[in-house]
């Protein structure tokens, strides 16, 4: 018998030429780090134990909660583990996330030998956030939207995904420090404000002419020292604009929209959400999201968030002693200079507790549950604002301003449930969330598989 003879290359392609790289797609469920999408489940979750408060109450009550929600009994200890446990750090988990994905997607273009196409698919990636959280913003009217910032911001954290992870950990520092120089400058203007409020008093009680300018200082101290608590009629007139219809609450946040993904987005996320991206994708690049340090160095970051969280309680409690006040400048200082790097210390701790939970097998149901989140935090990001905005708006059930500090703890419980339930069932169907499947199928540029392979 001959032998059959093997078949011809196809035109213009010579007989020993490699075979192509497969086209880049997303990562396989069987494939998947689970470490980061239980880490992720949990920065889902727990971002709204601060984010309810913003969508329930005026702005002035989000950190401050004399403000409004209650600063006695049990709604005072919720502020207390808001501020000690998650204010901040659950957002400052989610940046470093992000920034850990950027490397992670990364790495795995160039070992699939695509990696010349890495930076075009990862910008792709990032440009799509932007229509998404203008959307969520204006649409959906949540006005602490992340996706907008993140798709901005990682364009420049891009360029650096392949500088090793020591240089990465100390770039994203380096940011973290020069966040604090407009804390500094804010600092010095209060200082000489108070101090020309003090010289117009000395004015005034000595019966001499105080000036202009002398004289808005002055006024402009008063309004800090008065802060709280706020006057109802103000209070008052925020609630009622909230419970409006959906026209009102779009007219009535548009120029604050715009001021949040400008002005606040230049002078404070800039630092803040590059140098946490930095971070995380220094932190992918040494193994610790993946899960692959020592347990040692796990419960080292483990002990060292705990002592940043007992030094923001400390602090917390000493703001409680001085009524709240905003005129506390001193306090408003420490506060500021240290909140990056309290924010990354108590995020890096839930982080290592997790995955030394993970890894020792202990609480299985609820780290699949997490892991289920994690894998759908775009879907479920929405699922919150969704759930938030029809409960306390004025187009939904209107409970805005009717709930304390304490009671949105319950609404926490509900909508995180609600999140759970649709996670698991909805991945027990299909690949990914609705809104990942959107996104992939954009950042890739064709439509995914959306069902699950039946085995």
């Amino acid at each position: 018998m001959e032998p059959t003879p093997a078949l011809a290359p196809p035109p213009g392609v010579h007989p020993l030429a490699p075979e192509p790289a497969p086209a880049p797609a997303p990562v396989a469920a069987a494939e998947r780090i689970a470490a980061l999408d239980v880490v992720r489940g949990l920065a889902m979750l727990g971002i709204l134990m601060m984010n309810v408060v913003e969508f329930s109450w005026p702005f002035g009550a989000y950190e401050n909660p004399a403000y409004a929600g209650g600063s006695e009994g049990l709604d005072l200890a919720a502020w207390f583990v808001q501020a000690t446990l998650f204010d901040g750090k659950m957002r400052a988990l989610f940046s470093m996330l992000f920034g850990a994905g950027l490397v992670l997607i990364d790495q795995r273009m160039v070992k699939s030998g695509r990696g010349g196409d890495a930076a075009d698919l990862l910008l792709r990636r990032c440009l799509w956030l932007v229509p998404f959280g203008i959307v969520h913003r204006f649409v959906l009217q949540w006005s602490g939207d992340i996706l907008y910032q993140y798709g901005l911001l990682a364009l420049l954290a891009i360029p650096f995904r392949r500088l090793s992870g020591r240089a990465l950990l100390v770039a994203g520092v380096v940011m973290l420090v020069a966040s604090t120089g407009p804390e500094l400058w804010k600092y010095r203007g209060e200082v000489e404000l108070r101090s020309d409020a003090a010289q117009a008093a000395q004015l005034a009680a000595a019966h001499e002419p105080v000036g202009d300018a002398l004289a808005a200082a002055q006024r402009q101290w008063s309004a800090m020292e008065n802060f709280v608590p706020p006057k109802p009629e103000a209070v008052a007139a925020q609630v009622a604009t909230m419970r409006k219809g959906y026209v009102d609450i779009c007219h009535a946040r548009w120029n604050f929209h715009h001021t949040f993904q400008s002005v606040l987005l230049y002078e404070i996320f800039f630092w803040d959400v590059l140098g946490m991206m930095l971070l995380g994708m220094g932190l992918m690049k040494v193994g610790f999201f993946a899960g692959s340090c020592t347990a040692r160095t796990y419960r080292a970051t483990l002990l060292a968030g705990g002592v940043a969280a007992i030094a923001v309680l400390g602090w917390a409690i000493a703001w409680q002693h001085a009524g709240f006040s905003r005129a506390a400048i001193g306090l408003d200082l420490v506060k500021n200079l240290g909140y990056p790097f309290t924010r990354a210390l108590v995020a890096l701790a839930w982080a290592s507790l997790l995955i030394l939970l993970l890894r020792a097998g202990r609480l299985r149901a609820l780290t699949a549950a997490l892991a289920s989140v994690g894998r759908m935090a775009f879907s479920c990001y929405i699922v919150q604002t969704v759930c938030c905005t029809l409960w306390f708006f004025g187009y939904g059930f209107g409970h805005y301003g009717t709930q304390s500090r304490s009671e949105l703890m319950l609404v926490v419980a509900a909508v995180s449930l609600i999140q759970i339930a649709f996670s698991v069932a909805w991945l027990r169907l299909f690949r990914f969330g609705p809104l990942e499947w959107a996104w992939r199928s954009l950042t890739y540029w064709r439509r995914q598989p959306l069902l699950r392979e039946r085995s």
